[in-house]
């Protein structure tokens, strides 16, 4: 009996390097009822040619040419198209390990769930070699699956190309076009559309981190679509009268624009730009930090905030100082 048919959506651009490593990381799945969908997002070096090239070699894989949009552009042009039973996407410079679509595939048969999940690792330059020990499925409900969120999981949890769907997800769900952190923007609507969520202790996606991306950079504005993914999750809580959830949220929230305020402050090289930055981060801050908070009631955590709200500069000095001291005293420790 043929397995069900999987959509591999790829978006394409500016990868000519890493492409043909990307694809062919899936074409050598052990899973091998698939359609690949390159979506080839207006990019300007030989990518749409490489693209084309193996649509040519290989009936399996389609190709959408589009004007550039962006990542999710790019994803949901796939997911409109997209005819399998089952839908993965994987970005055009990371790698798959060739059990990654039978392992998921097996933990949703085996847990009945309606997405799957590995783990995933970083790596640049040569990809890894990893030894592979299977895992057994762990079963996560609904409400598990929304913990993860405020976990140590939360990583894996929330990023896209480390995930088998049900394409029954994306009846309604798109990624958010034109803006960065696209993944965390999304993935509350996707478990909330789900009754279970399988678990793959195994790290099956292959990350690769290249120097000078808006992520892994030095502080780059987009950086601040951050704010939009944590402001639409605590929307979505309230809209499901889960106001526990969009509570913790809004402690998480407080949190990363601390964060990013410090950033922002000291990386950001135009003072004006920079100014005017932190006073809307901060406006956003006292706006959130006013409403009731009921799941962080800790006095470190409040002292912070207090700090913040009252003396925004004083507050990112000390914490930049602090950060600065801990990580040159955990250098001695390994010294």
């Amino acid at each position: 009996m043929m397995k069900p048919l999987i959509s591999v959506i790829i978006p394409v651009y500016k990868a000519e390097l890493h492409l043909p490593a990307c694809v062919d990381s899936v074409l050598s799945q052990t899973y091998q009822n698939i359609e690949i969908i390159l979506v080839d997002d207006g990019s300007p070096d030989a990518c749409p040619e490489i693209c084309d090239e193996y649509a040519a070699l290989d009936s399996r894989i389609r190709v959408i040419h589009k004007e550039n949009r962006g990542l999710s552009s790019a994803r949901n042009a796939g997911i409109d198209v997209a005819t399998g039973d089952y839908i993965a996407f994987l970005d055009s410079d990371d790698l798959w390990s060739p059990v990654f679509l039978e392992r998921l595939y097996s933990a949703l048969q085996k847990t009945e769930a309606d997405f799957a999940v590995c783990l995933f690792r970083r790596f640049s330059g040569d990809p890894p070699e990893i030894a592979h020990v299977p895992a057994d499925a762990e079963t996560l409900s609904r409400e598990d699956a929304f913990e993860c969120l405020f976990n140590l999981r939360n990583e894996n949890m929330v990023v896209a190309p480390n995930k088998l769907y049900r394409r029954g997800l994306f009846k309604t769900i798109r990624y958010p076009e034109g803006q960065l952190h696209e993944d965390e923007a999304v993935i509350h609507h996707i478990i909330g559309e789900a009754e279970h969520v399988a678990w793959v202790d195994e790290e099956l996606y292959l990350y690769r981190q290249t120097p000078g991306s808006i992520t892994s950079g030095k502080f780059n504005i987009r950086r601040l679509d951050e704010t939009k993914a944590k402001e639409d999750r605590i929307a979505y809580f309230e809209s499901i009268a889960r106001t526990d959830l969009a509570d913790r949220t809004r402690v998480v929230y407080l949190s990363n624009l601390m964060r990013l305020y410090r950033t922002v402050r000291y990386e950001l090289e135009d003072r004006n730009d920079s100014n005017r930055i932190c006073d809307e981060l901060h406006a956003r801050f006292t706006e959130i930090y006013e409403k009731k908070l009921v799941a962080d009631k800790s006095l470190l955590f409040q002292i912070r905030c207090c700090l913040f709200k009252y003396t925004p500069k004083t507050y990112s000095a000390f914490e930049y100082y602090r950060l600065e001291r801990k990580l040159k005293n955990d250098q001695k420790d390994f010294s």
